[in-house]
């Protein structure tokens, strides 16, 4: 009698565990399905001669800037998704990030927003990282980037890949004793935290200001203008 009750008891134990077994792999397998779908418009430029520099950057964007930038007002820089590409598919690979290995990169530019995109190293599924970036110049005349959506294949993970790049950004300042007001420190608490900086650089005597930024299908246009001494 006591062994009839012990495998009642068992039975309805398994009774309820199976589902939740069930429902487990069944949330494991689509988390997988998600991750492993390729964007269809993923087609990064594949380069014969990729350990040159970019003769877009040398021949076009490079001379645009520094001849105009004599000329002592405000001046437009168009830079195109082909061009773009051209430079972001010539990158030492496989880029590192937070202990992320990620190549083939690719640039897609559309209305409003900028979507940069990489193959991610992690076997047997190497799935596509996509972020996507919505950048405006506010009305003091600071640059955002913001971060709209990080996606894994088709998952979207962008408040885990936030923190997990805030901690990054963290170690980083940390370990190398980085300036949190240099350039690139700026642009990283832009992309994680929404905040706006001053979007000026140096070419050679003279200090240029992105004044605009718009980005259409397949293009962007800057407008520079010299910061007065």
């Amino acid at each position: 009698m006591k062994k009839d009750l012990e495998k009642v008891k068992k039975t309805k134990r398994l009774k309820y565990i199976w589902p939740v077994i069930l429902i487990v792999l069944i949330v494991f397998m689509s988390a997988l399905v998600l991750i492993g779908r390729r964007p269809r418009y993923y087609a990064p430029l594949r380069l014969n001669d990729k350990n040159l520099i970019s003769p877009y950057l040398t021949g076009q964007i490079l001379p645009t800037v520094y001849n105009n930038s004599q000329l002592g007002k405000p001046f437009e820089l168009v830079i195109t998704q082909d061009g773009l590409n051209d430079i972001v598919a010539r990158l030492p690979q496989p880029i590192s990030l937070h202990n992320l290995n990620l190549t083939d990169p690719q640039v897609v530019l559309s209305p409003m927003q900028i979507t940069l995109m990489a193959t991610v190293k992690i076997k047997p599924l190497n799935p596509i990282l996509t972020i996507e970036l919505n950048p405006y110049i506010n009305q003091h005349g600071l640059l955002n980037l913001c971060v709209n959506r990080v996606m894994l294949g088709s998952a979207d993970i962008t408040t885990i890949a936030i923190s997990i790049g805030n901690k990054a950004y963290s170690n980083w300042l940390y370990s190398t004793g980085t300036d949190p007001n240099n350039i690139a420190a700026q642009i990283c608490r832009s992309l994680l935290n929404y905040e706006p900086f001053e979007p000026t650089f140096e070419v050679g005597d003279t200090t240029l200001r992105i004044t605009k930024f718009d980005t259409v299908a397949k293009k962007i246009t800057v407008l520079l203008t010299p910061v007065p001494d």
